[in-house]
């Protein structure tokens, strides 16, 4: 396991250039329709598909140009519905397959790329706020087990359904409660990565010898803090940090940002970055789970508010005349009350240690 300290790392962070972590990126317009409108949660971007899980209605399925495709299943209660929002999500492009995870239930739910039903694979038990990986004919669930529960994970075959093996939950990754979260990337290929928030470390479940084994953690001296951590790829982590302190614009105590880390496994540093879309006017991102997934960078924004964005960027006096520029042509593309818009690209495999001093 790698540790780092961040109390031996300088205050001012190194700004990143998105173009640095991505082979490319594209801006789509959804389109604009009844059908396809949503209140966006976590959006899913594969090689043909982008897919949106949102908070009330249906899970949204598009084509990488932005053309509404249809709603996959629905929400109820019957066959093939979903009676709470699917808490994960699988696109699997190979075999035209979508995989949904409930918040809640046994089922996994199965469609097809045209929104049909397909099937259920059903867990032995409950599952809790499932997430999922998908490996060839392999689909792994892990879930926030509590005290009654059978299993942190199983492996089902996804043809037949067959539970292959499963892992009994290790006591300090009980939940007491559905507060807490599993978060997970699957950026690094083959990796199974995630965090659970009964710990301050990243893990990764090997499915082959079916174990947990500790992968990353930092060290830190503010004593109520709280760190998310995230495989950008295969060698390179980022590390929100948020302190428990009284926020200087509210006045109220909470959780207040103290930075974005990124951590070179390989070069064996870490670095305070802030990271800017140079694509489109170093814009600053914000960098977490719900942008990082897949293998890509997501930002799914309603045009209002990106509008408010590119404006805020312009009157920095920081911002150059070649960024202005770039800034105003994205701005001519916005309509008020349309569908959002979506910037996705596909990160790289390798990232040198563009952070350093």
């Amino acid at each position: 396991m790698f540790v780092t300290s961040l109390d031996n790392l300088k205050p001012e962070p190194v700004t990143v250039p998105l173009s640095s972590l991505l082979d490319d990126l594209s801006f789509v317009q959804l389109e604009t329709n009844d059908d396809a409108f949503f209140r966006p949660w976590f959006t899913t971007v594969t090689e043909h598909y982008i897919g949106v899980r949102s908070h009330s209605e249906p899970y949204k399925l598009f084509d990488r140009s932005g053309k509404f495709l249809c709603n996959v299943g629905s929400r109820g209660q019957g066959p093939g519905e979903y009676a709470l929002t699917p808490y994960d999500d699988i696109i699997d492009d190979k075999n035209g397959l979508i995989y949904l995870a409930p918040f809640m239930g046994e089922n996994i739910l199965v469609y097809n790329t045209s929104g049909q039903f397909v099937k259920n694979i059903v867990a032995p038990e409950r599952l809790n706020k499932a997430k999922l990986y998908l490996s060839g004919n392999v689909l792994t669930v892990f879930h926030m087990a509590f005290g009654n529960s059978r299993a942190i994970a199983y492996r089902f075959d996804v043809n037949t359904g067959q539970v292959l093996n499963e892992l009994a939950p290790p006591e300090h990754f009980l939940a007491q409660s559905f507060d807490g979260e599993i978060f997970n990337t699957r950026n690094a290929p083959g990796t199974f990565d995630f965090q659970h928030s009964s710990s301050d470390t990243l893990y990764y479940f090997d499915i082959e010898t079916n174990h947990i084994n500790p992968l990353f953690t930092t060290t830190y001296s503010a004593s109520e803090s709280f760190k998310q951590y995230y495989i950008l790829n295969e060698h390179v982590i980022l590390t929100t940090i948020m302190v428990f302190e009284t926020n200087s614009e509210t006045g109220r105590p909470g959780f207040v940002s103290k930075g974005l880390v990124a951590t070179d496994l390989k070069a064996k540093i870490s670095s305070y970055i802030k990271v800017v879309n140079d694509y489109y006017g170093n814009m600053p991102v914000t960098a977490n789970t719900v942008m990082f997934r897949n293998g890509y960078y997501v930002y799914n924004v309603q045009p209002e508010r990106l509008m408010e964005e590119i404006e805020n960027r312009l009157a920095e006096s920081n911002c150059t005349e070649n960024d202005r520029q770039k800034l105003r042509q994205t701005l001519s593309k916005l309509q008020e009350n349309t569908n959002n818009v979506v910037f996705f690209g596909k990160l790289k495999r390798e990232v040198t240690a563009t952070y350093r001093d």
